[in-house]
């Protein structure tokens, strides 16, 4: 009971910290309306209009909504809001204009058929809601019913034909159906009638409207233009400058990322992708030498991956281990754990996924959600894999992977993100997140997993499972030669894939899967590791600061005053920090 109390002290402690400096000057409650607004127009929070039907029509209104929004918020007198206000202010700024940009020059609803089957959603519903089962089938019958008219909408939308995006939206569309076909039925038994039947009925309507556009896919699209996924050079650079807010000429970023001038930009930032892959790749030989100079690095890892878990064990393993990141963060002292109703497990993924990744995704808790428990999703072997993919998708979920990526994605890193987030006061920083979540996983996987001193790794595989963590950041960085080189024409998809494969070492399915994904967005997959190199400065220079203002920074309360501000754009991180620290220190 003490160690309770204590717990539930802390949290306040926390929250009112994150409360302090907006509560030096008075806060304009017509921006906190407009924030309310655009959640619910825009992100659709609270919503009680209905979900968009995805039609070409709604995408233009969506774009002009955003128009409006922007127009709107131009109109606020900055010098009369508070300084968190003014932060939100910027953040929004460079949301709207980022997602402007993109969509006036980018329209992936044109190309991409999977942009009609949003399955994530009604998959948690379906198999995780903590909801009453009535209440979630309601849910599940709304979803049901607007996918059937999104579907008819794709059919009339996407005039281009990319074979790549297809072939992954039929893996996806065949998963969805299977989960449909069986999860769905089971839960529905577990309600009453009349809900039931409609429930049921609603899901048979779907499950046709499914396999229509599965024909629509497999018989139509190959005949419509071939499509080009790549955004060009300008739409790359322009999400640099607007919607992650790199400064193109930093010198101090330069310095410690050992970038060259304008190296955030393409094509600079192509280059400088080859040369820190070539540095990693150098402490990657180095390593292998220091263990067995007979062998290679890649060698002493898949050697290492012979050793994985049993189809079996593969979830419950993984479960064991993503459990001790929260012993792990206390017993280190890394960050502020303030509940103890928190919890975070390992979950299989269910089969609309199996084709979406080939290692997992990060379990986080929705956005306002009050529950605090979540699981991470791992990928598990799809039975009507070949052998040969089955047993190269358990190589690489082995028990290095698992340790190198666990504190990444349970505490202290994405599921510990939500946490904090999910109690900002801040209410655009509870629904919206930059670039700086997935690059501050980035620093806890690099900087804080590997290192002996928190004794993360066994002590026996200190060693080898350093390789691991160093491909994983080769990895990384292989994003930013892929993705710059992707969508600005310096790289062939064969190229990425060659480079994910033979360089990197993952297995062809794997590294396809991978390029996929890049292909979709144009700079979102390489930003965060950029963004690392902005924490490292921002850690360097908060010891500074703290020295300045007389008083002894510790790396522990660096980490906690990260998590309270949210996850903005790292720049304004920055400003928000040495704020803080001002008013609650200086002169």
């Amino acid at each position: 009971m003490r160690q309770l109390g204590l717990r539930v002290a802390l949290a306040a402690l926390c929250l009112a910290l994150v409360a302090c400096s907006s509560s030096a000057q008075a806060e304009d409650p017509a921006f906190e309306a407009f924030i309310d607004r655009y959640l619910e127009e825009v992100r659709g929070v609270g919503a009680t209009q209905a979900p968009s039907e995805m039609s070409a029509e709604s995408f233009n209104r969506q774009l002009e909504t955003k128009r409006r929004f922007l127009s709107e918020l131009g109109e606020f007198n900055r010098s009369a809001l508070s300084f968190d206000q003014d932060i939100d202010y910027r953040f929004l700024e460079s949301i709207l204009r980022a997602d402007i940009h993109w969509e006036e020059n980018v329209q992936r609803w044109r190309q991409d058929p999977e942009t009609y089957m949003p399955t994530r959603s009604t998959i948690y519903t379906l198999t995780s809601d903590i909801r009453a089962p009535a209440e979630r089938a309601r849910d599940l019958i709304a979803d049901l019913e607007i996918l059937q008219v999104r579907l008819a909408n794709g059919k009339q939308n996407v005039d281009e034909y990319i074979d790549r995006w297809v072939a992954r939206t039929l893996e996806n569309l065949d998963g969805f159906v299977l989960s449909l076909s069986t999860n769905l039925p089971e839960f529905a038994a577990r309600l009453s009638q009349p809900l039931r039947g409609e429930l049921e009925d609603e899901n048979a309507r779907a499950l046709a409207a499914l396999r229509d556009y599965r024909q629509f896919l497999t018989d139509e699209l190959p005949t419509r233009p071939a499509g080009d996924w790549r955004v060009g050079e300008d739409v790359f650079n322009a999400q640099h400058e607007l919607r992650y807010m790199f400064s193109e000429d930093d010198i101090h970023l330069r310095r410690i990322a050992r970038g060259a001038p304008s190296f955030s930009r393409v094509p600079n930032y192509h280059d400088w992708g080859w040369k820190q892959f070539n540095i990693v790749r150098q402490h990657l030989e180095v390593k292998a030498r220091q263990i067995d100079p007979t062998r290679t690095w890649l060698e002493i890892i898949h050697r290492e991956k012979d050793d994985h878990f049993f189809n079996e064990q593969l979830v419950y393993e993984h479960h064991k281990i993503l459990r001790r990141t929260r012993d792990w963060v206390i017993d280190n002292d890394l960050v502020t754990i303030p509940w103890d109703d928190d919890d975070h497990i390992m979950v299989a993924g269910d089969p609309s996924l199996w084709a979406a990744q080939w290692w997992g995704f990060a379990g986080t808790v929705p956005a306002g959600s009050p529950s605090r428990k979540s699981g991470w999703t791992v990928i598990p072997v799809n039975p009507d894999w070949p052998d040969y993919i089955a047993e190269g998708n358990l190589r690489e979920k082995d028990p290095s992977f698992a340790y190198v990526i666990a504190p990444h994605e349970g505490y202290p890193g994405h599921h510990l993100q939500r946490l904090y987030a999910n109690e900002n006061p801040r209410r655009l920083r509870v629904y919206e997140s930059s670039y700086s979540n997935q690059a501050w996983c980035y620093y806890i996987e690099w900087e804080l997993t590997p290192d002996p001193q928190y004794g993360w790794f066994p002590e026996d595989k200190q060693d080898v499972y350093e390789l691991e963590y160093l491909r994983a950041k080769l990895w990384r960085f292989g994003r930013v030669i892929i993705d710059s080189g992707l969508h600005t024409g310096r790289m062939s998809y064969d190229d990425a894939i060659n480079l994910e494969t033979n360089v990197i070492g993952f297995v062809p399915r794997g590294a396809q899967i991978n390029i996929d994904g890049i292909t979709a967005g144009g700079s979102r997959t390489s930003a965060p590791t950029l963004g690392y190199f902005e924490f490292m400065l921002l850690r360097e220079d908060y010891f500074q600061k703290m020295r300045e203002l007389d008083q002894r920074g510790e790396l522990k309360d660096f980490h906690d005053r990260i998590y309270r501000i949210g996850w903005l754009p790292v720049s304004l991180i920055r400003e928000a920090l040495f704020h803080e620290l001002e008013q609650e220190f200086g002169a």
